[in-house]
């Protein structure tokens, strides 16, 4: 069987290994010079730039993909523990908050900014993990292929006041305005706006406190590099420079087949 992948960013070259893991012959199409999708990199006169993700929160979710395969992940790439997870920086005031997964730690620097909001920090704290128990533990690994399935999960989410701001739902629980802003800048981690984005996202705190934060040695790049070795090693195909521009379905008595065009105007046939 041939399997056609579009896109080589985390989730296409996690689709890809995933297939290619199970025996089937897998072409990985990617539109641009290099693999990663996001996780692009740009080098430039011996210096490497991280175009996208910078840190990883769930590493376990990679290295399962690697023990599909019968691998080690520490064989491909290392992963640095960060501590402190993040350090902000107000240049107004000169005010730092070290954000990390110690629960003092993070008790002691709020107090110092205001002894009241240490109460509501650790009731945001649990809030974080009733939502990623939903968000994440229940719902990341659910199908929703029809739009009924949506509606079967919106009381939870609605439970949950999924329709609320993360900044919005942070000022609930703590006053001082640049601890509001320590707790919920991490939607600016996906591109995403504080002040509209749903609070589903402050689920991020809980996750970071269990799981850490990671830092590939060498950069996201190694780990999208780490990840392609392992696709390669397994028979598949990377195909770069090669936007695929059409994908066309051929009926017929035995089994449909699926005709991909791309940029050089060649079409390939795959199951």
């Amino acid at each position: 069987m041939r399997a056609a992948v579009i896109g080589s960013g985390f989730g296409g070259i996690a689709a890809a290994i995933r297939l290619a893991v199970t025996g089937v012959q897998v072409t990985l199409f990617e539109a641009r010079d290099q693999p990663g999708g996001r996780a692009y990199v740009y080098r430039e006169r011996g210096f490497t730039f991280d175009a996208g993700p910078t840190v990883i929160t769930a590493p376990h979710c990679i290295e399962e993909l690697f023990e599909l395969a019968g691998r080690q992940m520490t064989d491909y790439v290392e992963m640095l523990p960060v501590l402190p997870f993040y350090r902000l920086v107000w240049s107004a005031d000169g005010t730092t908050f070290d954000y990390d997964g110690d629960r003092e730690h993070m008790l002691a620097q709020i107090s110092a900014r205001r002894p009241e909001d240490a109460e509501g920090y650790l009731k945001f704290v649990d809030y974080s993990r009733k939502v990623f128990e939903t968000g994440y533990t229940k719902l990341a690994h659910t199908p929703f292929p029809r739009f009924s399935d949506m509606l079967r999960v919106a009381p939870q989410l609605a439970a949950l006041r999924a329709d609320r701001s993360v900044y919005a739902t942070v000022a609930k629980f703590v006053k001082d305005e640049h601890t509001r802003e320590a707790l919920s800048f991490h939607s600016l981690l996906v591109g995403g706006n504080p002040f509209e984005t749903s609070s589903i996202y402050t689920l991020i705190h809980h996750l970071e406190r269990t799981w850490g934060v990671f830092f590939p040695r060498g950069g996201t790049g190694a780990l999208v590099a780490a990840l392609i070795a392992l696709f390669t090693e397994l028979g598949g195909e990377l195909r770069l420079s090669s936007p695929v521009e059409r994908v066309r379905v051929i009926e017929s008595e035995a089994a449909p087949r699926h005709l991909l065009t791309t940029a050089a105007r060649t079409d390939e046939e795959f199951d």
